[in-house]
Formats: C-alpha cells, structure tokens, sequence
C-alpha cells in the first residue's frame, strides 16, 4: 500500500479535533477514495449534506478496499439519518456496525452502534438506546469515543427527564474530552449543558405561576407531589403514572380541579370548560357526573380524587398538587415541547398528546419547521417531526478514518 500523503494525514488530525474547514483546505482536490471520503466527511461535519453525500459516493465508486467502502457507507448512514426517517436508518447502522466489526474496524463499528443509539432515541425507543450506549461504555475506549458515548448517555437521560443522570453523564464527557479535545464535541456539550438549565414549561404551585427547567420537571415527577402534567398530558403521584392522552374529557377535568387546588371548582364551569359548552344544561350536568366517577376510578393509586362539594367539585389529594404547564398557552407551544423527547412524531400523535385538532398540529408544525425549531422527515404515511437537537454521533465518524503513519 503506497503512503498516505502527509496532506491527508494532517486533514484527517484537524476533522479529529473538529476543524472541517481546515482539513476542506487540506484536501483540496484530491480525488483519491481517502481523499474524497475526507472530504465528504468534512462537508458532512459543515452542515453541507448534498455535498458531502456526492463525495462519499464517489469514494464507494473509486475504491477497491473493502474497507474504505465500508467506511464510506457508514458516513453515509450518518447523513442519511441526518436527513431522513430514522426507522430505515437504524437498520442501515446496525447493518454497517456489522460490516465493520467483521472487517477488523472495531473503531468504527462502535461509532456506527452510537449513530444506531441516536436513531432508535428519534424513534422514541429510549430504553432500546440506552442498552445501546451501556454496551459501548462496558468496553474498553479511547478518551473521544469515550466522551462520544457519554455525550449519547447525556441526550438519552435529557429525552427521559432524568436530568440528575444527564448532569453525571455530562461530567464524565468533559473529562473525556480533556484527553481528547474536539470543537464539535465540545460545542454539543455545552449546548446540553444549557439545554438543562432552559426553561422549558411553567409550573403552578401555590397559586403562583414560574418558569420550570428539566431539574425542576425531573424534582415534581418524582413522586412526592401530585403532579398533574398538561405537557404531557399525564398525572404522577407516588409510584404511580396515570397516562390520560387518550381520556382528553378527563384529563380537562383533572386539570381545571388541580389549577383550582385547594378550592373547588363549580359544576356548570366544568361542565363549560370540560366539554366546550356555550350553555351548560341538564345533559351537561348528568355528563359530568359520569366522567367525575370515571375519573376517580382512573385515579386509584394517586392518594388523590375528586370529591363533591356544595357547589361542585373538589380535589382532595395526600399531597401538594402542582400543575406542570406548557411555556405559553398558544398551541404551537405544547406542539414543541412535546418534540422535545427525540421521538420522531406523527402530526396526528402530536396533536393527540398536545389535546389539538389535527389541522391545529399542521399549522403549529409548519410555524416551527418554517423557524427552524422542527425537522420535517420522510413522506406521505411516514412523515413525521422532531427537533433538531444535539446530535448523539455528531457527525464525527472520521475519528476512525484517521490514517495512522
């Protein structure tokens, strides 16, 4: 095999410590297959996906080694997942994680088993991609794989609101990295790191209304409270989670009981509020006394129930009752914050969980793709949303294509 050129040496070192440009300078035009994948990699790390994804292909084209191609392809599962429906992808990096440990790249078959842990977090499947990362970490790892890992552990932990484990993830990320800086792994710490501290919702405790941070939601999920989450549309009391996605009509109920805590609320403001009544009649009333008895039968194991009162209803819990709500009352706000588990949502689940009409998630989603705060992926019965977030693998796959002298 003839030497590598110290050009391509030296571009391979500046996209290991995340400088792109520099190595784009170094490259030039270099059409050999480590040449172009250099720079498709580097492209890739820029944000420039088109380009990136025309230069990898024509290094799969030009290449006779089995495991530059491999390689090549797995940069390309990366912009593929970057830029398209998570569920082919995830297939496609478990495939290539394969190829590569079968080729002898252990290197980067761990790196396409984190680019498989950022998929199945899009996908919504967090306990799947945390067994993912807990496998890499249970291996022996250079310092910036290591940080990649823990970074991976981090988002998961964040999608999961277990802010606590994020925080520890994080810390051990930045120690990682002290034996291996890297501008793009330290910019996506940071920015998780911030995304911890960012108020995210509001929260109503005592009658008086503040900004949460994921700390303050983990802190109120635990179990000490009786939270009634209307971002998630979802009550936690103890050990015990009510999901009430699918019950709107009670889960209104609940909410207008536990924004009144510890008053009651009157029957006919209810009934008006519960079930969208202009005029609140005799039907009205005979419904919520239906609903109230399904809701306290839904809500056994809470420590928590409606009760009646003179003039209507109250809730009567072992515990501080504290409404978590979304950041502002508009939809578009609780269409976004529900994007905020990773999950890679269907407009119609969106606007099940956000309690909106379908059109209204369309339009909020079309509002948040427009400024950048959504991704729009796939198409047709496949289209689905997620925010952009911090990637898990950030693009950084030529940490194993570096030649070594």
């Amino acid at each position: 095999m003839p030497p590598v050129p110290t050009a391509l040496l030296d571009a391979g070192r500046a996209l290991a410590l995340g400088e792109p440009l520099k190595a784009l300078g170094l490259v030039g035009r270099v059409e050999t297959p480590l040449g172009l994948t250099l720079r498709g990699i580097a492209y890739a790390q820029m944000g420039d996906l088109d380009l990136a994804k025309l230069a990898l292909e024509r290094a799969i084209a030009l290449s006779s080694d089995a495991r530059s191609r491999a390689r090549a392809r797995a940069a390309l599962v990366e912009i593929a997942l970057s830029a398209g429906d998570p569920a082919p992808a995830a297939q496609a990096a478990r495939a290539s994680a394969k190829e590569l440990a079968r080729l002898g790249d252990t290197r980067n078959a761990v790196m396409m088993r984190l680019v498989l842990a950022r998929a199945e977090v899009l996908l919504g499947r967090l306990d799947e991609a945390r067994r993912v990362v807990e496998e890499v970490l249970a291996t022996k790892l250079t310092p910036d794989l290591d940080a990649l890992a823990w970074l991976a552990q981090a988002e998961i932990a964040v999608r999961a609101v277990a802010t606590t484990n994020a925080r520890a993830a994080l810390s051990r990320a930045r120690r990682a990295l002290e034996g291996a800086p890297n501008q793009l792994l330290a910019r996506a710490l940071v920015a998780l790191e911030q995304e911890l501290s960012h108020p995210i919702a509001r929260v109503l405790r005592g009658g008086a209304l503040r900004g949460a941070d994921l700390f303050a939601v983990e802190d109120f999920s635990r179990g000490e409270h009786l939270l009634v989450d209307a971002c998630r549309r979802l009550a936690i009391g103890g050990r015990v989670t009510i999901p009430l996605v699918r019950r709107p009509a009670l889960f209104e109920l609940l909410l207008l009981l536990a924004r009144a805590w510890p008053a009651s609320v009157p029957r006919d403001e209810l009934a008006a509020n519960a079930f969208a009544a202009r005029r609140v009649n005799a039907s009205h009333r005979a419904r919520l006394r239906v609903e109230i008895g399904r809701l306290r039968k839904v809500m056994e194991g809470l420590g928590a129930e409606p009760v009646a009162t003179s003039d209507g209803y109250v809730l009567d819990s072992k515990r501080e009752v504290v409404v978590l709500l979304p950041p502002s009352d508009d939809e578009a706000a609780r269409v976004a914050l529900l994007l905020g588990d990773g999950a890679a949502w269907s407009a119609r689940s969106l606007a099940e969980h956000a309690g909106v009409s379908l059109r209204t998630a369309q339009r909020a989603l079309g509002a948040l793709v427009e400024s950048g705060a959504a991704v729009r992926t796939g198409k047709g019965k496949d289209l689905r949303y997620h925010r952009p977030g911090t990637p898990i693998a950030s693009r950084m796959l030529l940490l194993g294509l570096v030649p070594r002298p």
